[in-house]
């Protein structure tokens, strides 16, 4: 919290150096309005008298063989024109000055809603920070400006909030009982990732102040949210709900998603080395050209999932349910997937190499130009494409 204060005492001290500034460059070289307003107003209403003094004779002069009455009726009409003319110019620069204003005006009322926001963040009462978090949630919709410092704000919220990854379940000796760590994050941290996750997707600058590592986030709810290029690294992700989230190139070494919800996530160009995936269910989810070295995937759910061209090399796969999945050019050199089922699973040019894929079932997998040098085979259970399902079956049906 005294980070978040001191963040705040910053960005203050900042606005009020520039509009400083700002005002000591308009006191050397601006010139009052009056000085300049008057003249102005004055050469106008000239040209306007001279307008209306030599437009008929300029508009009416292909009638200087018509009758009286039609050159009098000519001047008056363009008279007329020069008036409406004058009128749409006149109301054209009332409406721009008027659009001017209410953009500074609205700029001023968001950098206060800004700043009001960061004051409640500073709450010792948790109501108060929560609102302080939907507050800039609103900011961060509404004022483009006023976007990078608001994600920046919500992270810095968030490093400050959640405890470290095992910063409480010491195992040493000690007098004192252990602190436990929470089983699910705090309910302003989740409504500050919330808020986070439903940010607008136009920014793209933003990707490297989504910094989480070493964080203790177990069962947060990030369902649906923008994380790509987030940093998880060694964060305890434990139970987390990830699914249809977007977290492509984003870094999960050595983090912990035992027992995730990642279904349908996206997980393109992430790395995941030594990342603890046991029992997480990742059906269907996209992990094209992801980095998944050493990592342990024992009991996890890929059913339909797309590993392509993905580096699994001594992942730990035994028992995985990996129906229907696409390995196609994948690494799984060394890769444990003793008792994994790969019913349908598609295998085309994958690097088997030294794999353990003893028991495990391969009915209908497609195998041309796999790498099967020195993989141990035993027990498992392999038949020809032409006897496998056409569709093959949901795991938990």
């Amino acid at each position: 919290m005294q980070r978040l204060r001191s963040l705040y005492w910053r960005l203050k001290i900042w606005k009020q150096i520039k509009i400083n500034a700002f005002r000591e460059r308009r006191g050397k070289f601006a010139v009052h309005p009056i000085a300049w307003m008057a003249p102005l107003a004055t050469v106008a209403l000239g040209l306007y008298v001279v307008a209306l003094w030599k437009a008929p004779d300029i508009l009416t002069l292909e009638l200087s063989a018509a009758s009286p009455e039609a050159r009098l009726t000519a001047a008056h009409n363009a008279r007329l024109l020069v008036i409406s003319v004058v009128s749409a110019l006149v109301v054209g620069a009332g409406l721009l000055y008027t659009a001017r204003n209410y953009r500074l005006a609205h700029r001023g009322q968001v950098t206060d809603r800004f700043a009001k926001s960061l004051e409640r963040l500073g709450s010792n009462e948790l109501y108060i920070r929560i609102g302080g978090i939907r507050a800039l949630g609103h900011v961060m919709q509404d004022s483009p400006d006023h976007y990078l410092d608001c994600v920046e704000v919500l992270a810095a919220f968030i490093r400050a909030r959640a405890p470290r990854a095992g910063d409480f379940n010491d195992t040493a000796p000690s007098i004192y009982p252990h602190r436990q760590l929470p089983n699910e994050p705090e309910a302003d941290v989740q409504a500050a990732f919330t808020a986070l996750a439903h940010r607008p997707k136009k920014h793209q600058s933003d990707r490297h102040l989504l910094d989480f590592h070493d964080l203790h986030l177990r069962a947060v709810n990030l369902a649906d949210a923008q994380l790509d290029d987030a940093d998880f690294r060694g964060a305890d992700l434990q139970e987390c709900n990830l699914s249809g989230a977007s977290a492509r190139g984003a870094l999960f070494d050595g983090a912990n998603l035992r027992s995730a919800e990642l279904s349908q996530v996206r997980l393109g160009r992430a790395s995941l080395a030594q990342a603890r995936l046991a029992k997480s269910r990742m059906s269907e989810a996209e992990l094209v050209n992801s980095h998944l070295v050493e990592a342990n995937m024992e009991d996890a759910n890929l059913y339909q999932a797309n590993l392509h061209s993905a580096n699994l090399r001594g992942a730990d796969l035994r028992r995985t349910q990996l129906v229907g999945a696409n390995f196609s050019y994948a690494n799984l050199s060394r890769a444990n997937l003793s008792f994994a089922r790969l019913t349908g699973a598609q295998l085309v040019s994958a690097q088997l190499s030294s794999a353990s894929l003893n028991h495990a079932t391969l009915i209908g997998a497609d195998l041309n130009g796999a790498n099967l040098q020195s993989a141990r085979m035993q027990n498992a259970v392999i038949s020809h494409a032409d006897e496998a399902d056409e569709n093959p079956p949901h795991p938990e049906d």
